[in-house]
């Protein structure tokens, strides 16, 4: 009988669960009324629940907030990086709060084997110190990260070497992260022992470690690393996020077609017919942002015009302008993968331009676009964090 009634009980604390999102770094001076008038953007506020210090009563930085409709949910996790009263917040589900506090109490019992040094390479030369910590702090508690950089140009060499407190955390992430695909590129991770010597290193990297490839930390990336993360450890990644993981496979493992070069359109002009093969829809909205990347826009082989970067961008901003605009735009002139950055003003806006951009046709290639996570964006262009005015087409 009592576990009859442990079951009934636990039944609508799962159903709050799933309609709750938790958010951490949050302004001290910030009120529940903040947080329910913030969050009622993307849906309807049940509950909000600060949590605060049980002797001073101040806050500390972390709440619950609890919607009525369950797919408010996935839309507020996408809200994550948004400034609150000045600050950026973080928003996750409930679930990866719990993993995270459950993988803290397993390293306590283990206890601390000592600190552990170890090699990642191939990296992207994009790649941060900050989004390393981002990918290899869920682990552990780490003492230092050094990415080696050329002292002539100042640009990452690709790889580096991150110190764990902890050389059981250090083993975790060797064994979760070795391979992981990071900015489009599996990473190398070792044993630092097995890289000791920076000429040796360097050996390890990929021939084409400084060709400029687009940076593609959207919301496919964060699903796998979620799922690489989970991998082993007995954690669950939340249900929504293994649905959405599976979507996003299903897109990538469908083949990228493309139209007849003799049909196709001899100006650089958007041909957006409507793509008839429907496995391709995109289904990114649980974790939009206001940044995004598209790709197959151009083959920087083929661009020999002058100026035709300049179209490209015209291009994309003339078909933006019918959903709402952009206020930032990045053309990587040399990405193998023909890639776009944008930012829109409103997450809404960048839905609408998804929508209407992924999976149709330019210049005889077929766009994808992926969602990109707000601090990854304003890392890669600082100016795009006060960009506010609606971009207008050079061309006239």
């Amino acid at each position: 009988r009592a576990d009859k009634v442990q079951i009934c009980r636990s039944a609508p604390e799962q159903e709050r669960d799933a309609h709750t999102v938790f958010c951490m770094q949050l302004a001290a001076r910030i009120k529940p009324r903040d947080l329910e008038d913030f969050f009622s953007a993307v849906g309807k506020v049940r509950d909000v629940r600060m949590i605060s210090d049980r002797n001073s009563r101040r806050s500390k930085g972390i709440a619950y907030i609890e919607f009525l409709d369950v797919n408010s949910v996935p839309l507020a996790i996408g809200l994550t990086g948004q400034r609150l009263l000045g600050v950026p917040i973080i928003v996750q589900a409930p679930q990866a709060e719990k993993n995270r506090a459950a993988a803290m109490a397993n390293n306590l019992q283990k206890g601390n084997a000592g600190p552990m040094r170890l090699y990642v390479g191939s990296l992207h030369f994009n790649i941060t110190e900050d989004m390393l910590r981002g990918v290899f702090e869920p682990f552990g508690r780490i003492e230092s990260i050094q990415l080696m950089n050329d002292s002539e140009t100042g640009r990452s060499k690709g790889y580096g070497f991150i110190s764990f407190a902890d050389a059981e955390c250090a083993k975790k992430a060797l064994e979760q992260l070795n391979g992981f695909e990071l900015a489009g590129r599996p990473m190398k991770v070792g044993h630092v022992t097995e890289r000791t010597d920076p000429s040796t290193a360097s050996s390890f990297l990929d021939n084409d470690e400084l060709e400029r490839t687009g940076i593609d930390l959207g919301t496919t990336g964060r699903l796998q690393l979620m799922a690489r993360l989970a991998e082993g450890t007995g954690l669950q990644i939340p249900p929504a996020a293994q649905q959405a993981l599976q979507m996003s496979g299903s897109i990538h493992s469908t083949p990228i077609h493309f139209v007849n070069m003799a049909a196709a359109p001899a100006t650089l002009s958007l041909n957006l017919a409507p793509c008839m093969n429907q496995a391709m829809t995109l289904s990114t909205q649980p974790l939009a942002t206001h940044c995004l990347q598209l790709s197959n826009m151009f083959n920087p082989q083929l661009e020999k015009e002058p100026g035709w970067d300049v179209e490209i961008q015209d291009d994309v901003i003339e078909e933006c302008n019918k959903h709402g605009g952009i206020v930032h735009i990045y053309l990587d002139k040399n990405s193998p993968r023909g890639n776009v950055y944008m930012k829109c003003p409103t997450i809404p806006t960048a839905m609408a331009a998804v929508n209407a951009l992924h999976g149709r046709w330019f210049a005889g290639k077929m766009i994808t676009a992926a969602y990109v996570p707000f601090p990854t964006y304003h890392n890669l262009f600082p100016d795009s964090v006060t960009a506010a005015q609606l971009l207008m087409p050079v061309r006239q």
